[in-house]
């Protein structure tokens, strides 16, 4: 009775089957965990338990251990043992153990366990430095960019107090102490022992007691970050050294500035210039690539009572969109990193009280224009990160080669801009209407670089005749190229027509060719192309018929081109 009563209470649950498979035993523990109600003693096990692997024990002899099973929702783990009398197997034991708790802590273990191993690879391969201490300034876990700023194994490092770090030179100043005193957030720039620039960022960590329980400092190598600052830093400085030397070679070239002409035309643009000169109205200079539109002002600014003052030039379409800003209108200190600590001035507040000249207007960005356009009106600018005013005094004088108002009409430059830099348009028309100033030009070139390369030519009048029938897409800075090709490409003394270029000796009627200088919108060089042909048709023929028969288009289009393009019949 007492091997009984001592059976019913063991804490697992145990069965016991002969080799016939009837039940001989079983305690309340098992009746439990089978969730099996009444007695069994004497049942065939097979009833009860239909999928225990009791029974391959029964028929090898071989037991099964920690054998899981899914009862009722609960995992059940259960050992099975052979029971031999000598050497005859006279039945199996088995042991049930209800393991449904240990096996979700199991579960969480593992899941703890692959969370930390994954925290453990993010904090190892972090590029940047992850230093964690205790409340009082130990050393807890240093990561691999730690060791390879300072230099030692994280192993060397841990355990160690921070102020003692900082004595041995490994960094300064230390910012964990500031983080334990202030129990904020702090930021500063430490120097390692080898000398690296770090920048630091120390967060503390609270108990719910409010207490500083860990401080996690996050650090960023910038060494290289604060090269590149410094020599940008000495570049800008070089460049207002350039600037300065600049302004003094325009100065220099302000004094021999002409404009070489003899045609009528011109002497009518330089007749206006003159009267444009001795007012400060704003000039808008319009004209092709290469007419001398900076020549032109040059000559007003020349010809005004502010010519002992700088020229600037900005070419607003060389200057990157980023840049331009300021550029021109400056900046102050710290508006953006990299930027001057005492800030810079922009183009317009160095052109003091001289004059700027805004070359390729037509190429300032929209969001530009409106700043430009203030600085027309009110005469004064803020600088970029600034928030005073500056006056300014200087001359604006625009150019650009473009249709102005038809971009206008197509919203990419500003109606009130145009109207405002448009108070005294200049227009400087091309060579091919001009050809009077041809030879003169031609000639004045020849000299230039018959005195730089110490060589002297002349060009026959065969040659000369040829380039007076030459179109000049490119203009006085074509012709100022060509010329400087023949006089250092040329042997004899003589420039012949053989000396010149294919396209210049072949330029007469069916065979002329049409010769694209830059890349301009496909529309517009279309429209380009046909005023110009429409002009030289006219002046050719005087005849709209004539003109269709010779452009081989109908007389009705010959007169609506026209009419589009402004083209008056005289």
């Amino acid at each position: 009775m007492k091997f009984e009563a001592g059976f019913q209470e063991i804490y697992h649950g145990v069965v016991m089957v002969n080799t016939d498979g009837y039940i001989l035993a079983c305690n309340k523990a098992a009746k439990e965990l089978l969730g099996i109600d009444g007695q069994i003693v004497g049942e065939r096990a097979r009833e009860v338990l239909p999928d225990s692997a009791m029974y391959d024990v029964l028929s090898t002899g071989i037991p099964v251990i920690n054998n899981k099973v899914d009862i009722g929702g609960r995992v059940i783990l259960s050992n099975h043992k052979p029971v031999y009398e000598r050497t005859k197997l006279t039945g199996v034991v088995t042991s049930f153990q209800d393991i449904t708790d240990l096996e979700a802590i199991a579960q969480e273990l593992e899941a703890t366990k692959k969370l930390n191993k994954e925290l453990e690879a993010i904090f190892s391969s972090s590029y940047d430095e992850i230093y964690v201490t205790d409340g009082e300034g130990y050393t807890l876990r240093v990561n691999k960019a730690g060791e390879r700023l300072y230099g030692m194994k994280a192993e060397e490092l841990v355990g160690k107090h921070v102020s003692k770090l900082e004595k041995l030179g490994l960094f300064s100043p230390s910012i964990t102490p500031l983080v334990l005193n202030s129990k904020k957030r702090t930021t500063l720039i430490q120097t390692t022992k080898s000398g690296q620039k770090i920048i630091v960022t120390a967060n503390p960590v609270f108990d719910e007691k409010g207490q500083i329980i860990r401080v996690v400092t996050n650090s960023r190598d910038i060494t290289e970050l604060s090269n590149l600052r410094q020599r940008l830093e000495d570049t800008e400085k070089l460049m207002d050294n350039y600037r300065l030397e600049i302004a003094k070679l325009r100065k220099e070239r302000i004094k021999t500035a002409e404009i070489i002409n003899q045609s009528v035309t011109m002497q009518k643009i330089i007749e206006l210039t003159e009267k444009v000169a001795t007012v400060d109205s704003t000039v808008l200079i319009e004209g092709e690539s290469g007419v001398g539109k900076g020549v032109v002002a040059l000559k007003i600014h020349q010809m005004s009572k502010r010519c002992n003052f700088p020229f600037i030039t900005i070419n607003c379409g060389a200057i990157p969109e980023n840049l331009m800003e300021s550029e021109l209108f400056g900046y102050e200190g710290g508006s953006f990193t990299g930027a001057k600590k005492e800030g810079k001035k922009g183009l317009f507040e160095t052109a003091g009280g001289g004059t700027v000249f805004l070359d390729e207007i037509s190429e300032l960005p929209l969001n530009l224009q409106v700043k430009l356009l203030h600085v027309i009106q009110d005469r004064r600018l803020r600088r970029v990160g600034g928030s005073d005013y500056i006056d300014i005094d200087a001359r604006i004088i625009a150019a650009t080669n473009r249709n102005i108002p038809r971009q206008v009409k197509e919203r990419k430059f500003r109606e009130d801009l145009y109207y405002r830099l448009n108070v005294i348009p200049v227009v400087v028309p091309p060579v091919r209407q001009r050809k009077e100033d041809i030879p003169i030009l031609i000639e004045h070139f020849l000299k230039a670089f018959f005195q730089k390369y110490e060589v002297h030519k002349m060009i026959v009048p065969e040659t000369m005749d040829l380039l007076l029938n030459y179109n000049w897409p490119g203009n006085v800075r074509e012709i100022e190229n060509l010329v400087e090709r023949l006089v250092v490409t040329v042997d004899g003394l003589e420039i012949l027509p053989v000396h010149l270029p294919e396209y210049i000796v072949h330029t007469d009627g069916s065979s002329e060719k049409v010769f694209v200088m830059d890349i301009c919108p496909l529309k517009n060089a279309t429209e380009e192309m046909e005023r110009q042909l429409l002009n030289k048709a006219l002046l050719k023929f005087h005849n709209t018929y004539r003109m269709a028969d010779a452009l081989e288009i109908n007389q009705s289009t010959v007169v609506r081109k026209m009419q589009r393009y402004g083209i008056i019949k005289e």
